[in-house]
């Protein structure tokens, strides 16, 4: 079965693809109708020809392993190996083959690792290279999982001296087996701009989105990105205005484009509709909030540094809850700092952490 770009492979406790779950006929209804109003979508291919299908993540009160497991990395720290990484920045889930891949930033490379191979209990989910070559510190990655071409914003310098002096960033192409990739598109970054963290994704059209220090920028696919316009943002001042962004350091797309976006400096989650000239504020007074995703229900995910904790938003009821972490900060999970998280097709979460460098899953219960 495949719904919304992501295939479900039946598996034990599974019907014809569809998995059923001891809930009430009317939640079950309730899930089908938020599938149908949200359409949620986990790559930029939607088939709409097929029916909802009901949703892996139970609508209200899911849970996870609150624990996790080191799925990339256990020795943890900054190295270079098959099995290591330094300070990943962003993460990818394909959905399709069941693999996962990884900006290893400081390494200027892209790991892949399978998500259904055997777990070596020492060191972890072993990884192959799938690009290096020419790669300056990259930020972010999407998949096109029809073909295996990764899409992937680098930038042109190493680190940032002077902020009058900002990084260009650039999108590479890689086809799949390509020894070197094809820079698609660069633009110069506005003030200050390579200091914080940047990000990357697609829409079903296949537009390229690229967050700067004060924009989401639009890069169309229908000139060959040659063209660009705002998706969000309006203003260089950084302000907290609802026309401002300042720093957007991660988002989501929904498939009616609208986006969700963390954004950092001010310390808020936003809301912006397709065309619009301002967001609307779902979440503020946040402290370092920097990933974000969203399940097949239409909640919200998003990661917050400070708090060491993944929260959940309901954005039927526009209620939050801390669904991985600890509420009165008594008991923190040693060396927890999620960066960018994902969700994978069967609910479980998968996050970066600065602190180590690893990689952590979540299962859901």
């Amino acid at each position: 079965m495949e719904c919304d770009g992501v295939r479900f492979t039946p598996r034990s406790g599974w019907s014809g693809g569809v998995r059923f779950f001891p809930l009430a006929i009317p939640q079950i209804m309730l899930n089908l109708k938020i599938n149908s109003l949200f359409s949620i979508v986990y790559s930029a291919h939607t088939d709409t020809s097929l029916a909802p299908f009901v949703c892996p993540v139970p609508l209200i009160n899911a849970t996870w392993n609150q624990k996790g497991v080191f799925l990339v990395n256990r020795a943890n720290g900054c190295n270079s190996n098959e099995n290591s990484l330094c300070e990943p920045r962003d993460l990818f889930i394909d959905n399709v083959n069941d693999n996962l891949y990884v900006a290893d930033t400081r390494n200027n490379r892209i790991q892949k690792y399978s998500l259904i191979a055997p777990i070596d209990n020492g060191q972890g989910t072993i990884g192959i290279t799938v690009a290096s070559q020419g790669l300056i510190a990259p930020q972010s990655i999407f998949v096109d999982t029809r073909t295996d071409d990764m899409y992937i914003l680098d930038y042109d310098k190493y680190e940032i001296k002077d902020l009058s002096e900002p990084a260009v960033y650039r999108v590479q192409l890689w086809h799949k087996n390509d020894k070197i990739g094809r820079i698609l598109l660069s633009e110069k970054g506005e003030y200050g701009f390579g200091t914080y963290f940047s990000y990357l994704t697609l829409d079903k059209y296949m537009n390229i989105y690229v967050g700067t220090r004060f924009y989401i920028r639009k890069w169309l696919s229908s000139t060959n990105y040659s063209e660009k316009v705002l998706a969000a943002g309006n203003s260089e001042l950084g302000g907290r205005g609802p026309n401002n962004l300042f720093n957007p350091c991660a988002f989501y797309i929904y498939n009616d484009l609208t986006l969700y976006i963390v954004d950092l400096s001010n310390h808020r989650i936003q809301k912006w509709l397709a065309n619009a000239t301002e967001g609307t504020t779902l979440v503020e007074n946040l402290i370092y909030a920097v990933g974000i995703t969203a399940d097949c229900n239409g909640n919200i995910y998003y990661t917050d540094t400070y708090d060491q904790a993944i929260f959940q938003y309901n954005i039927i009821n526009n209620q939050r809850r801390m669904i991985v972490g600890d509420e009165h900060r008594l008991d923190k999970l040693e060396t927890f700092f999620p960066l960018a998280i994902k969700i994978d097709k069967f609910g479980n979460i998968y996050v970066t952490t600065s602190a180590a460098s690893q990689i952590m899953k979540f299962s859901i219960l």
